[in-house]
């Protein structure tokens, strides 16, 4: 194999390392390269002795010098990166945003489980901001509105944290943030239908009782249905009536069986004793006369079993009776206490109507605050259940000797939310809202100082800069980190914000009661207990167009007091009933006025009441207690029964004691005719033997033995 013409000749060193062996990459080939040159006189000749696998590689390699003596810059490459890098520019300026907006509304839609929408999202890898143009989150419970809505919006990432993998947000910054604003079309889910919510259990109020035109009926007609009487007279009534249908077809069950048991028995019974000599016969009867007594003893005691069985749910029914005649005296106290207003039930009226009005008004924002704790609550759930990846740790080469300084590393959460934060004005209204510190690692710790292991924070307010003069502010935080005591809290305070009670009394002549609140709210959450309270304050009480007695003296209570002072006391106990409680300065001197104006029609009233509700009792039950009067026939009827089998098995024992009798008679009378016999052949017998004749003796058979 012929050598490349251009090694032939001969090479200085610095001429050989620089025009070819330079164009080497690789050590090895380099090295091989110049092993196939010798040095003689000071220059490079090719050596003789090169194999032809050496040859043949040394032509490889001079392809390979010559290719790279081209130059550096190859224009295919060179065309082909230009056109990469067009495209990832042409893709983040017209694809990536477009994409990145859908993954960000589909991750919204995960959280929230409702329809979400991000409009103009725009990415910056420079300076690793996004800027947002709006985004909206529909409410899941109620998909026509929006649990959210932002204006345009920027979010700056932290670097370091983006390039380890991390969602490190520092700041977000709002220029609008709106709650609960209406959409034009739903937001639900395909599979994400609204939550059922537990219906709350309203507190009937009581009437408040117009005395100038009362109407005892009209009131009993109305609070009838609540009252006690009617409900236990409608149980024993029910019992009454299953009873019968229980018992009635085993009793007559039970009457048939004793007919048949007597007419069978009745023969027996009428056999003359005394006319039998046969013993065989009279035993036969004996054992007949014990198998009836064996099924007349078998009726009896079902017969017992069904009498104690009728009289156990005969009892039962009428200790209902009995209460239902005695609770009517509390069901009269209950309607006079609708009559007897200055007992205090005038504001037990009022207390259910300013309940709900707390809880609607106070229900949204209560459901954005556990939306939001059950939202923080998954992210830490799901950065726990995430396992940890740790990395094996490289054994560091020891290139000297000396000492190992270990300097601190910044470790960062999976998600962590610096700030959240907009001030902005719609309407009349400045707003202001500030949330730091989200994390999925709430026990997470690092050396950067802009980020601790503390709790979420909230604040907000909002003031109306027009001249009502309103404002409300909150303050609330979240704790999520390992053995905190107390988990959430939050403090509301407002004033200037009008309240109104709404025409829920209009019947009665209250059309309203209207007022300036300020109030002071807080709540806290601890492991197994909430705990809220609220004191409100209501400025400027009156009542709406009152008429009437009762809206009168309302109206003048609430006047006089000038301020109405509300306390509310809430307690949420794990596994025990919530306890809400409302106290207020307006209860005694609203049953003090009705009941200085109402004395001059109360005792009228009260007099009506007892005698109405009797009457109305009394026509309740009438005819309703046919099944008590069919009972009592029953009860008769099985008696009888029970009486009948007494005797027939008492008439049974008789006749089986008459025919034992007639047996031991017979064996008496059949011994001493035997025995007589006996002597009189024993006579015979020894005057034959005197004689001299041979004696004969025969022994007679008793009645029913066999002669031997």
């Amino acid at each position: 194999m012929k050598i490349p013409g251009i090694f032939k000749k001969p090479f200085r060193k610095k001429a050989l390392e620089n025009n070819y062996a330079k164009f080497i990459e690789h050590p090895q080939d380099k090295k091989f390269f110049l092993s196939c040159f010798e040095e003689r006189e000071e220059k490079y000749y090719i050596r003789d002795s090169l194999s032809n696998d050496e040859i043949k590689k040394l032509k490889e390699l001079s392809k390979v010098i010559k290719d790279n003596k081209k130059g550096a810059v190859y224009f295919i490459p060179l065309a082909f990166v230009s056109i990469l890098v067009a495209a990832v520019i042409i893709f983040f300026t017209i694809f990536a945003n477009p994409l990145l907006g859908m993954a960000l509304e589909h991750g919204l839609e995960a959280i929230f489980e409702a329809k979400s929408n991000v409009y103009n999202f725009r990415l910056s890898l420079i300076r690793f901001q996004i800027s947002i143009g709006g985004v909206t989150v529909a409410n899941r419970d109620s998909p026509m509105t929006n649990l959210f809505q932002l204006g345009r919006t920027e979010i700056r990432f932290k670097p370091a944290a983006i390039l380890r993998g991390k969602v490190y947000i520092e700041e977000i910054r709002a220029d609008t943030i709106r709650f609960g604003t209406e959409r034009a079309f739903s937001g639900s889910l395909p599979g994400k239908p609204p939550r059922d919510k537990t219906a709350k259990e309203k507190e009937e109020a009581p009437p408040l009782v117009n005395l100038q035109n009362f109407d005892v009926m009209a009131l009993l007609n109305q609070e009838f249905d609540k009252l006690n009487t009617p409900r236990l007279y409608d149980e024993a009534i029910n019992t009454y009536n299953e009873t019968v249908d229980k018992w009635k077809g085993q009793v007559e069950s039970t009457t048939e069986r004793v007919n048949e048991l007597r007419a069978a028995a009745t023969p027996l019974l009428n056999i003359n004793v005394s006319g039998m000599r046969d013993v065989e016969a009279i035993r036969s009867t004996i054992q007949d006369l014990n198998n009836a007594r064996a099924a007349v003893q078998a009726a009896t005691n079902d017969v017992t079993n069904i009498v104690s069985g009728i009289e156990s749910d005969f009892n039962t029914a009428r200790a209902l009776e009995a209460n239902a005649r005695s609770s009517i005296n509390d069901d009269i106290n209950h309607i006079k206490s609708y009559v007897d207003l200055g007992s205090g039930s005038a504001f037990n009226a009022l207390e259910p109507f300013i309940r709900d009005i707390l809880s609607d008004a106070a229900e949204q924002y209560l459901d954005y605050g556990l939306m939001a704790l059950e939202l923080l609550e998954s992210l830490r759930a799901n950065a726990a259940v995430k396992p940890k990846e740790e990395k094996p740790k490289k054994e560091p080469r020891v290139a000297f000797k000396g000492v190992d300084v270990q300097f601190p590393t910044i470790a960062y959460p999976t998600f962590y939310l610096g700030t959240f934060a907009s001030d902005f004005t719609i309407d009349s209204w400045n707003w202001a809202f500030d949330l730091q510190n989200v994390s999925s690692h709430p026990d997470f710790t690092q050396h950067n100082p802009g980020f601790a292991n503390r709790p979420v924070v909230l604040t907000a307010g909002m003031t109306e800069v027009d001249d009502y003069h309103r404002q409300i502010s909150v303050m609330g935080s979240a704790d999520f980190r390992t053995n905190t005591q107390e988990l959430f809290s939050a403090n509301v305070t407002g004033s200037g914000f009008p309240v109104s009670l709404g025409d829920q009394l209009s019947n009665i002549g209250i059309n309203g009661f209207e007022g300036n609140t300020a109030f002071n709210v807080s709540v806290n959450g601890e492991n197994n207990r909430i705990l809220g309270n609220a004191d409100i304050r209501i400025a400027q009480p009156r009542i709406v167009n009152p008429s009437g007695i009762i809206a009168e003296a309302v109206d003048s209570a609430v006047r006089q007091t000038g301020t109405v002072n509300m306390g509310i006391d809430y307690i949420h106990q794990t596994g025990e009933k919530d306890i809400f409680k409302i106290t207020t300065n307006i209860s005694d001197l609203i049953g003090q006025t009705i009941r200085n104006t109402a004395d001059a029609y109360l005792k009228k009233a009260m007099d009506e009441v007892e005698k109405a509700l009797r009457e109305k009792i009394d026509q309740y039950i009438d005819g309703r207690f046919v099944s008590k009067d069919e009972l009592d026939g029953l009860m008769g009827v099985v008696r009888g029964d029970k009486g009948a089998m007494d005797q027939m098995s008492s008439m049974l024992n008789s006749k089986i004691n008459e025919f034992e009798q007639r047996i031991n008679s017979l064996v008496n009378e059949t011994v001493q005719q035997v025995t007589e016999d006996v002597s009189r052949q024993a006579e015979q017998a020894a005057r034959d033997a005197l004689q001299g004749n041979t004696p004969s003796l025969q022994l007679p058979s008793l009645p029913g033995l066999p002669r031997r």
